[in-house]
């Protein structure tokens, strides 16, 4: 069994599709393409992840016929995997299947956090050794990375997703289990979120210049 993987959910960049509750601010185009700028910039730490060694990538879409998402496997060396039909815990449920048959640990991000830190994703593998289960809390109520050990399946029933109770609601569904909560992150999801993306940026423009540059063309073309 090989020793770890980390686990990337994504979706095709297209207009109208993608962080919708973001359009209000950005309209449907520039939301689309801060989501590709997300991607990219999540994509590159997921390289980064890789390049320190023992912990292989996958990537799952929900379409694998999609150009971007075929380019995004490219350049990860991948071939992107295809989420089933279904709410977030059918789809989170297939890659726990898949990937604990052939890692000891899987760590699953997604998307919407594009300054998450190296550092939290070692400490999600880290968190591992010591429980079967880790999650990392939003300040949304949600969490932006979920990891297991082949000793266990995470269990999703009962859980209300783009909710506030998200977190609570996995807890709950695995209170059986100890859960090893890492440090909290934020998310992008309302227009609100923006101004915290906004401001870290601005002081750390290399936490995602992806998404630094995307935003600095859209605050250009909005004069």
């Amino acid at each position: 069994m090989e020793l770890a993987q980390l686990a990337v959910f994504v979706r095709p960049p297209a207009i109208g599709t993608v962080k919708t509750r973001l359009q209000s601010a950005l309209g449907d185009r520039g939301a689309a393409a801060l989501y590709a700028a997300f991607v990219e910039d999540t994509l590159e730490l997921c390289a980064r992840v890789r390049d320190a060694g023992r912990v292989d990538v996958e990537l799952w879409a929900s379409s694998i016929d999609d150009a971007g998402v075929i380019e995004w496997g490219r350049r990860l060396g991948v071939v992107p995997r295809l989420q089933p039909d279904g709410d977030l815990g059918v789809r989170l449920s297939a890659a726990f299947d898949e990937g604990l048959r052939r890692y000891e640990r899987v760590v699953i991000i997604g998307t919407d956090l594009p300054t998450l830190p190296l550092g939290l994703i070692a400490e999600a593998f880290d968190e591992l050794d010591r429980a079967p289960m880790a999650l990392g809390p939003t300040h949304d109520g949600g969490y932006y990375a979920i990891g297991a050990t082949h000793r266990i399946r995470p269990r999703f029933q009962g859980v209300r997703w783009s909710t506030p109770n998200a977190l609570a609601d996995t807890l709950r569904a695995n209170d059986d289990l100890e859960i090893g909560l890492l440090s909290p992150w934020y998310d992008i999801d309302e227009p609100s979120d923006l101004d915290i993306l906004r401001a870290h940026l601005s002081t750390r423009p290399k936490a995602a210049p992806a998404t630094a540059r995307c935003l600095a063309e859209l605050a250009a073309a909005q004069r």
